[in-house]
Protein backbone atom coordinates (compact mmCIF):
# COMPACT_ATOMS: atom_id res chain seq x y z
CA UNK A 1 0.00 0.00 0.00
CA UNK A 2 1.29 3.24 -0.85
CA UNK A 3 1.20 6.45 1.04
CA UNK A 4 -2.05 7.40 -0.87
CA UNK A 5 -3.89 4.64 -0.56
CA UNK A 6 -3.13 4.71 3.79
CA UNK A 7 -4.05 8.23 3.55
CA UNK A 8 -7.42 7.96 1.87
CA UNK A 9 -7.69 4.83 3.69
CA UNK A 10 -7.01 6.76 7.01
CA UNK A 11 -9.65 9.37 6.30
CA UNK A 12 -11.87 7.20 5.18
CA UNK A 13 -11.50 5.27 8.79
CA UNK A 14 -11.67 8.81 10.34
CA UNK A 15 -15.06 9.77 8.67
CA UNK A 16 -16.81 6.64 10.14
CA UNK A 17 -15.63 7.22 13.10
CA UNK A 18 -17.10 11.01 13.19
CA UNK A 19 -20.34 9.20 11.93
CA UNK A 20 -20.21 6.97 14.27
CA UNK A 21 -19.64 9.62 17.14
CA UNK A 22 -22.14 12.26 15.73
CA UNK A 23 -25.02 9.84 14.84
CA UNK A 24 -24.51 8.23 19.11
CA UNK A 25 -24.69 11.57 20.30
CA UNK A 26 -27.71 12.49 18.52
CA UNK A 27 -29.31 9.31 19.74
CA UNK A 28 -27.83 9.73 23.24
CA UNK A 29 -29.75 13.34 23.45
CA UNK A 30 -33.10 12.17 22.03
CA UNK A 31 -32.79 9.64 24.95
CA UNK A 32 -32.51 6.18 22.49
CA UNK A 33 -28.95 5.52 23.68
CA UNK A 34 -28.00 5.43 27.53
CA UNK A 35 -24.28 7.24 26.15
CA UNK A 36 -22.39 5.90 29.95
CA UNK A 37 -23.55 2.64 28.94
CA UNK A 38 -22.33 2.38 25.64
CA UNK A 39 -19.24 4.11 26.33
CA UNK A 40 -18.38 1.30 28.99
CA UNK A 41 -19.39 -1.11 26.56
CA UNK A 42 -17.24 0.21 23.90
CA UNK A 43 -14.50 -0.14 25.99
CA UNK A 44 -15.16 -3.28 27.66
CA UNK A 45 -15.49 -5.15 23.84
CA UNK A 46 -11.82 -5.51 23.62
CA UNK A 47 -10.12 -5.93 27.01
CA UNK A 48 -6.47 -4.98 27.09
CA UNK A 49 -5.33 -8.71 28.26
CA UNK A 50 -6.91 -10.27 24.79
CA UNK A 51 -5.32 -7.47 22.28
CA UNK A 52 -2.98 -9.03 21.31
CA UNK A 53 -1.32 -8.67 17.99
CA UNK A 54 -0.87 -5.35 16.46
CA UNK A 55 -4.53 -5.41 14.24
CA UNK A 56 -6.57 -6.06 17.88
CA UNK A 57 -4.26 -3.27 19.73
CA UNK A 58 -5.53 -0.79 17.05
CA UNK A 59 -8.96 -1.74 17.66
CA UNK A 60 -8.74 -1.70 21.41
CA UNK A 61 -7.31 1.73 21.54
CA UNK A 62 -9.69 2.92 18.11
CA UNK A 63 -13.08 1.99 20.44
CA UNK A 64 -10.98 3.14 23.80
CA UNK A 65 -10.78 6.40 21.77
CA UNK A 66 -14.34 6.88 20.89
CA UNK A 67 -15.44 6.12 23.76
CA UNK A 68 -13.32 9.04 25.67
CA UNK A 69 -14.75 11.25 22.91
CA UNK A 70 -18.20 10.32 22.91
CA UNK A 71 -17.57 10.95 26.98
CA UNK A 72 -15.88 14.38 26.31
CA UNK A 73 -18.85 15.26 23.94
CA UNK A 74 -21.55 14.81 26.65
CA UNK A 75 -19.63 16.60 29.51
CA UNK A 76 -18.97 19.72 26.95
CA UNK A 77 -23.02 19.51 26.47
CA UNK A 78 -23.34 19.24 29.78
CA UNK A 79 -21.29 22.09 30.72
CA UNK A 80 -22.63 24.15 28.03
CA UNK A 81 -26.38 23.61 28.98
Amino acid sequence: MNTQQLENLTGRIDGLAQALLRLTAQLEMQGYVDGPQLSQAWQAARPEHLAVGPVLQASRCTLVQLAQELDSARAHREHHQ
